[in-house]
């Protein structure tokens, strides 16, 4: 603050004389009147000395935000809420104003139509599912027709063997001729050939029973996973679940807005007739492969005790080298034994030729797995797809909600309000202005010539006169745009603490704290004088006269100002009385250095 002292002239007082009687030398007497001298004004002298520097050049500015913006709807619409008044404190984050909700009824509703065709799409693609795990299924059976079709191919073999054997017994037990070497080789051949049957049959009764193990776990399996559905709770599910579709339609088709009241219903039942469909189509899955391989088991074992029959024959024939006689019970064994060989052989041959029809139609079924799994890609691609635009619909239904709310993205204060609940706003609309409350700041103009003298974090007094406060604060940023019209820097200074008080528009007077040591001459404001000359005048007292001394003023404040030159220490200055005094007047001190010095 500047604070001048203005210096009255002295008070002069005339003094008339006043002559009277007649002229000197006619021998009368006459008297002269004299002047009453002027008294010694009473003054205060301090005495000049050094003192530490407590005062810096004096900078002005305002308070100002931190940060402060605008804010303004992403979305078009009548404003309904309107949360906040200027002046009022925010939080970031806070919803300060909202638009009408009927501006995302079309996004709600293409949100619900997406939803809908994802749920149709998750349907079509178990369906499709379903009819692909049955052809692998199929392809199972193919596995299992394979076997059978070696199974049987070994018994043909068997059958056929067994009648070359029972012909051969028939044709040497009726020709009654002894057996010969070579009889007995050939009896010995057909024994090792049936030795290899039963330990190939034996081998084929070992990878049935593997592969019942195998397929009796998977049945556990499922069972323990999925219990006991029954094909009644798989319908009921499906009807259950058909219902709650047609009401969701029906309502999603009717063009209500907001969320349908029937998708949760219907998310449900769909969940539960999947679930049970799923698990009904793997424990039937799981039941036929078991009973398959247990079909196999007993084809097997079959064809093992066959194999173990044929060659107890074999052996009792080598064993009966000796051939009875034509007529004999043992002859018409043999004939009995060919009838016998040569019915086991059509019957072999039939369950082959069946065999290999139950191979060939379990392929043709198996053929269509290229066409299911070209389904079930299909089904899984369009169920992508809508997944995908269900889930850009619900990222566009909650943009544009969040579009049509307004949110503080700082903490601070309203500064202004620019619309009222009902109007129409935009983008282009200047809803509110907010400013941020910490950290608080300040900017001041400095002049070019004394802008070195700020440092960031340079310690600074901030004075704001309208609060009558001085306040600490540092240095934040020296903005290196200088101002061609003042020919000053703005200047950003942070204030410590948290003061409601402080608000944005505030006027201070901020100094720069000097730190050092340093010492200098500071006088009394009062006592220093401008004259018109624009030049500071203080009066030093010397032996009860003064004396005008001219001098040179540094840093000031609005009780102290600092003295550069025209003083020195001892001299001893007025610092009451000062207005009325003149150069070489005659001055009585009646205080000094704050003390009485004399009545």
């Amino acid at each position: 603050m500047w604070k001048i002292a203005v210096k009255q002239a002295p008070l002069v007082i005339g003094v008339a004389l006043i002559v009277s009687g007649g002229a000197v030398g006619c021998g009368l007497g006459g008297t002269a009147a004299k002047a009453t001298p002027i008294p010694p004004e009473a003054v205060s002298v301090e005495t000049i000395q050094m003192s530490k520097q407590s005062i810096g050049d004096t900078y002005l500015g305002t308070v100002t935000p931190y940060i402060q913006t605008t804010l303004a709807p992403s979305a078009s619409g009548e404003l309904s809420q309107l949360n906040v008044r200027a002046g009022q404190t925010i939080k970031a984050g806070e919803t300060l104003a909202s638009l009408d909700p009927s501006t995302v009824v079309p996004q709600e509703n293409a949100a619900n139509q997406a939803n809908a065709a994802v749920i149709s799409a998750q349907q079509q693609y178990a369906d499709a599912q379903a009819m692909y795990n049955d052809n692998i299924n199929a392809q199972q059976q193919i596995s299992s027709a394979q076997s059978a079709v070696t199974e049987q191919a070994a018994a043909l073999k068997t059958a056929k063997v067994n009648l070359q054997k029972a012909q051969l017994q028939e044709q040497q037990t009726l020709s009654g001729s002894a057996t010969t070497p070579a009889d007995e080789s050939a009896l010995q051949a057909v024994v090792d050939a049936d030795n290899q049957a039963l330990t190939a049959a034996q081998k084929q009764l070992d990878v049935a029973q593997s592969n019942l193990t195998i397929l009796q776990q998977s049945l556990a399996t499922a069972q323990a996973q999925y219990g006991d559905i029954t094909e009644d709770q798989v319908q009921q599910a499906a009807q259950a679940y058909q219902d709650a579709l047609s009401h969701y339609q029906s309502w999603q088709q009717g063009g209500y807005t907001g969320t349908n009241p029937y998708q949760a219903n219907m998310t449900a039942d769909q969940t539960v007739y999947q679930d049970l469909s799923n698990g009904y189509s793997t424990l039937q899955q799981a039941q036929q492969q078991y009973n398959s391989g247990t079909q196999s088991v007993a084809s097997a074992q079959s064809a093992v005790s066959q194999a173990q029959a044929n060659l107890a024959n074999a052996k009792k024939s080598v064993a009966d080298a000796a051939p009875p006689a034509s007529d004999s019970n043992t002859a018409q064994q043999a004939k009995v034994a060919v009838t016998a060989a040569q019915d086991s052989l059509t019957q072999a041959q039939a369950q082959y030729d069946a065999a290999v029809t139950s191979l060939n139609m379990a392929k043709k079924i198996a053929g269509d797995k290229t066409q299911a799994k070209q389904t079930l890609d299909n089904a899984s691609s369009a169920l992508r797809q809508d997944q995908v635009q269900a889930n850009a619909d619900e990222k566009t239904l909650q943009v544009q909600i969040q579009d049509g709310k307004v949110v503080s993205p700082i903490s601070g204060v309203v500064q202004s309000v620019g619309a009222q609940v009902g109007q129409q706003v935009g983008p282009q609309t200047t809803l509110l202005t907010i400013a941020s409350t910490s950290p608080i700041m300040a900017t001041v103009n400095v002049p070019e010539s004394d802008i070195g003298k700020f440092h960031t974090g340079s310690a600074i007094n901030v004075q704001v006169p309208s609060l009558n406060q001085t306040f600490v604060g540092k240095v934040l940023t020296i903005h290196p745009q200088l101002n061609q019209t003042t020919n000053q820097y703005p200047v950003d200074v942070t204030i410590s603490g948290k003061h409601s008080q402080l608000l944005p528009g505030l006027q201070v007077q901020t100094q720069l704290t000097d730190s050092g040591s340093k010492k200098v001459i500071l006088v009394p404001a009062d006592a220093v004088l401008s004259m018109q000359s624009g030049a500071e005048e203080v009066f030093v007292e010397q032996n009860g006269v003064v004396h005008s001394r001219i001098v040179e003023v540094g840093a000031m404040s609005s009780t102290q100002y600092q003295i550069t030159s025209g003083l020195k220490v001892g001299d001893k200055i007025v610092v009451q009385g000062q207005n009325l005094l003149s150069d070489g007047d005659k001055v009585k001190v009646v205080s000094e250095d704050g003390s009485k010095a004399g009545s």
